[in-house]
C-alpha cells in the first residue's frame, strides 16, 4: 500500500516548521519521513529549521537538518537536492534497503511556494503510486491569524496556498481577538469553502487532522469525504431549473458579490445520470482550452460526485490544475435521487455557465 504524503504549506511565518516539529515529537509510534523542500534557499528565504535533540538526549546540541538526518523517534528528514519525485523515490529506496517502511511522509514547502505544481507532480508520477510507493494524501495550509488578511491582499502565493488546501490551520489565534478569528474564517471561506478550518495556537493540533486523511489519494476514499457540506446539501438548496450553483452556508451568491479576478469557491449541481464522455469533453475544455482565453475560468482545484448512466456506483472527481481523474466510489442503493455535484475553486468562475455546462452532460430522457 502506498505511503500517504501530506503537503504542509503556508506563507512565511505561519508556523509550518513548528507543526513539523510538533508532529515529530508527539507520542504516536509512527515512522514519519520529513522532506524539506528547500527550493529557493539560495535566496535566503525561509531556511528550514527542523532540528533534532542532542545524541545524549538533552537539548544542548541542536543541528540544522542537512541532507539525511535520523531523528530521535525513528523519523528521517531530508532536503530536496534534485527533483521532488527523485527525492521521495530515493527516500523510499533507502528504507526498502533497510527492510523498513514509513507510515507517513510530511512535505514542508517554502513560505513562498505555490503548492499546485507540487501536488500535481506527486499525483501523476506513475512510479510513486506503486504498491510500496507514495501518493498525495492531503494538503494542509497554515495561516498566521495576525497577518493573513494583509498577506492575502499583497501576495498571490498566500491566496493559492489557501485555495489548494484540504485543511486550513488558522494558527496563532492567541494573537487576535475572538471576533477577528470569525472574520478571518469567513474570509478564508470565500476563497476555499470546501476546506476544513481548524483554529490552532503554536501549531498544536490533533494529529488525525494532519495524518492519513485520504482527501486526494484513491479518489477521496479516505477518512474525509470528497465534498463536505455541499455533499449533504438538500436538493432544494442546489437546484435551479434542473441545475444550479451553491456556496458555503447553502446560499446562492451572485457573481457580482466577489471580484471576478479573486480566487473563490463555486459549487454546481444537476439531477440525473451523467454521460461520462460528454462530461469529460466539457471538463477538459474548461481545464485545457478555456483557461487560456482572456477572462476564461482558471480552475485550481475541483472535486465532484457524479452519477453515470449504466452504473450503480457514485463516481468521484478530483482535479488539480489541468490534471484530473474520475474513480469509482461506493455502490449506491438508492439512485432515484442522483444528484451530481461539483466544487470549483479558482478565478473567473461564472456560476451560471458552469451550472449550464454540467446540466448539458445529463442524459436526456426520451
Amino acid at each position: 500500500m502506498p505511503v500517504g504524503v501530506c503537503v504542509i504549506t503556508g506563507f512565511l511565518g505561519s508556523g509550518k516548521t513548528t507543526l513539523v516539529n510538533y508532529v515529530l515529537k508527539a507520542d504516536h509510534g509512527y515512522r514519519i519521513a520529513v522532506v524539506l523542500n528547500d527550493f529557493g534557499a539560495e535566496l535566503g528565504v525561509e531556511k528550514m529549521l527542523v532540528q533534532q535533540d542532542g545524541v545524549d538526549g538533552t537539548n544542548e546540541s541542536r543541528t540544522l537538518v542537512e541532507d539525511w538526518v535520523e531523528l530521535n523517534n525513528g523519523c528521517v528528514c531530508c532536503t530536496v537536492k534534485g527533483t521532488l519525485v527523485q527525492t521521495i523515490e530515493g527516500l523510499l529506496e533507502k528504507r526498502r534497503e533497510m527492510g523498513e517502511k514509513f507510515d507517513f511522509i510530511l512535505l514542508e514547502t517554502t513560505g513562498l511556494a505555490d503548492p499546485g505544481p507540487v501536488a500535481r507532480e506527486l499525483w501523476v508520477d506513475d512510479e510513486l503510486v506503486e504498491e510500496d510507493g507514495a501518493v498525495l494524501d492531503s494538503i494542509v495550509t497554515l495561516v498566521d491569524a495576525s497577518n493573513v488578511e494583509k498577506q492575502l491582499e499583497e501576495n498571490k502565493e498566500a491566496t493559492l496556498q489557501v485555495a489548494y488546501a484540504d485543511t486550513i490551520l488558522l494558527n496563532k489565534s492567541d494573537l487576535v481577538q475572538v471576533e477577528d478569528v470569525e472574520r478571518i474564517k469567513a474570509r478564508l471561506e470565500t476563497i476555499n469553502a470546501e476546506a476544513e478550518i481548524v483554529v490552532t495556537t503554536r501549531s498544536k493540533v490533533d494529529l488525525g487532522i494532519v495524518l492519513n486523511q485520504g482527501t486526494v489519494a484513491a479518489g477521496g476514499r479516505g477518512k474525509k469525504p470528497v465534498l463536505s457540506a455541499f455533499a449533504a446539501a438538500p436538493p432544494s438548496a442546489v437546484l435551479s431549473s434542473g441545475g444550479g450553483f451553491w456556496a458555503k452556508g447553502v446560499e446562492k451568491i451572485a457573481p457580482s458579490s466577489v471580484h471576478d479576478a479573486q480566487i473563490r469557491t463555486v459549487c454546481v449541481a444537476a439531477r440525473g445520470f451523467m454521460e461520462v464522455s460528454a462530461f469529460e469533453r466539457w471538463f477538459e475544455d474548461l481545464l485545457w482550452e478555456r483557461r487560456n482565453e482572456e477572462g476564461g475560468p482558471d480552475i485550481l482545484r475541483a472535486k465532484g460526485l457524479l452519477y453515470t448512466s449504466g452504473s450503480d456506483k457514485r463516481r468521484v472527481l478530483q482535479a488539480v490544475r489541468e490534471v484530473y481523474e474520475i474513480t469509482d466510489g461506493p455502490v449506491e442503493e438508492n439512485l432515484e435521487e442522483a444528484m451530481n455535484k461539483v466544487v470549483f475553486i479558482g478565478r473567473n468562475l461564472d456560476e451560471k455557465a458552469l451550472a449550464a455546462g454540467l446540466e448539458a452532460c445529463i442524459v436526456k430522457q426520451s
